[in-house]
């Protein structure tokens, strides 16, 4: 059978759909007013969300550049002395400006939007002798540009700006939207604001409530420390440096031990600042192993590491996370009574299986935990170490993973060993990664 085109002609007298009904026809006018309720209910969910403020204001600007289809979208906020206005989220911006660009309040549209407590819409920016251009960011061009205070109560906390290229300028009905919208951005930054509050508050009565174990923790450390001296002053008096020699040993675990509290109490206590940069987490997991291999090994425990090679590098903290991790090999440690001599503690780094994390994983076969234990485990003081132990460490490495935005947890069951895992999320650069290699 031989297959014929069909004739041009043929073709076009085909049957043609006929045109909808004018009634079925789409609306720009509803298209547009579906488009906002959906911008706004996306925004309002960001309202409940649990994320840090930043990435939620990161969020918030995205949105609302899409929704009014707009070439930038920020958001200022006022700092601490109320003088100056600081780039918090931007999009569209080199994100270079984000916590550099400040405008004095009172200075540029947003600056006068923030001083006089309204929305500013101009039709031209460029033209607008109150604007302040900022040097390659188009500024120079013509553009619409609109801002509004962001307000908490009658406080005016910071300023929400957006511009549009190519002639467009804002309509009444954008200027209602806007406005709408930087009061949703007024909540979220109220609630960030309460919930830090909250946890401030919530971190110093913890510390007041325990004041009395830590005063008893380091009065027992003093003890210790006073036998140490007793057998210097022994050993020197009596020129036996063999005592001496053993007290002093006494007194500088004793100053380490109190060393290390107070560490953990001002890192527990104090915002975090955290020093980001590019790492492989196999090299913190062996310089620790390497650190402690000699006390592990008087204890009977050995330690075995299963990293993978290729891991992504990802970005954090290098001494935070050096510590935390510490912390949690140097309790699996612990965990296992050096009496049996065949401890183990398998420290393994992979990926997660959604590739969103590097996972570090610290198991013990020793003596786990009851329900009692595994409910205060990461309670402020709570401690099953005794006099060894200040109840902090595994509190400050929560605090660690959530200020990289990571997280920890565990697995344990009496008698049979503990499973800590902590989280780390992957940098955004795509790097090569072969979850089949070990090292």
């Amino acid at each position: 059978m031989v297959n014929k085109e069909i004739p041009p002609a043929v073709a076009a007298a085909e049957p043609v759909a006929p045109p909808p009904h004018p009634e079925e026809r789409p609306c720009p006018e509803v298209d547009y007013f579906q488009r906002q309720m959906n911008g706004l209910l996306e925004i309002s969910d960001l309202v409940g969300s649990v994320m840090e403020l930043d990435d939620i204001l990161e969020q918030i600007v995205d949105l609302t550049a899409r929704l009014f289809d707009t070439s930038a979208c920020s958001i200022y906020m006022l700092g601490p002395k109320r003088e100056n206005l600081t780039l918090r989220a931007a999009a569209g911006v080199s994100p270079h400006l984000i916590g550099a660009k400040k405008l004095p309040l009172g200075r540029g549209l947003p600056g006068i939007a923030a001083a006089e407590n309204r929305l500013v819409a101009v039709e031209d920016a460029s033209k607008d002798k109150r604007h302040t251009a900022v040097f390659g960011s188009g500024d120079e061009q013509k553009h619409a540009y609109i801002c509004a205070p962001l307000r908490i109560q009658e406080q005016v906390v910071g300023v929400m700006t957006a511009r549009r290229y190519g002639g467009r300028t804002f309509s009444e009905d954008d200027c209602t939207l806007f406005e709408t919208i930087c009061k949703q951005v007024a909540i979220v930054i109220e609630k960030s604001q309460l919930y830090y509050e909250k946890l401030q508050a919530e971190r110093l009565a913890a510390i007041s409530i325990s004041l009395s174990e830590v005063a008893h923790y380091i009065k027992n450390l003093l003890q210790g420390m006073k036998g140490g001296m007793y057998f210097v002053d022994l050993g020197l008096k009596k020129g036996d440096h063999e005592h001496a020699r053993k007290g002093w040993e006494v007194l500088q675990r004793g100053n380490k031990r109190i060393a290390s509290l107070v560490e953990n109490m001002l890192n527990y206590s104090r915002e975090m600042k955290l020093n980001l940069q590019k790492h492989n987490v196999n090299s913190v997991i062996y310089e620790i192993l390497h650190q402690i291999d000699d006390s592990a090994v008087e204890r009977g425990v050995a330690l075995i590491p299963e990293t993978y090679r290729d891991l992504p590098v990802i970005e954090f903290d290098y001494d935070r996370v050096y510590d935390a991790l510490l912390n949690l090999i140097s309790n699996a440690i612990d965990a296992i009574p050096p009496e049996r001599g065949d401890g183990v503690v398998l420290v393994t780094s992979r990926v997660s299986e959604d590739g969103k994390y590097v996972e570090v994983e610290v198991k013990d076969n020793g003596i786990g935990m009851s329900e009692e234990v595994q409910a205060k485990l990461f309670n402020l003081f709570f401690s099953t170490k005794g006099v060894r132990g200040s109840g902090i460490g595994l509190s400050v490495t929560r605090k660690v993973m959530e200020q990289h935005k990571g997280k920890i947890s565990f697995e344990t069951r009496e008698g049979k060993g503990t499973t800590f895992r902590i989280h780390l999320p992957v940098s955004r650069e795509k790097l090569a990664f072969d979850p089949g290699k070990k090292e």
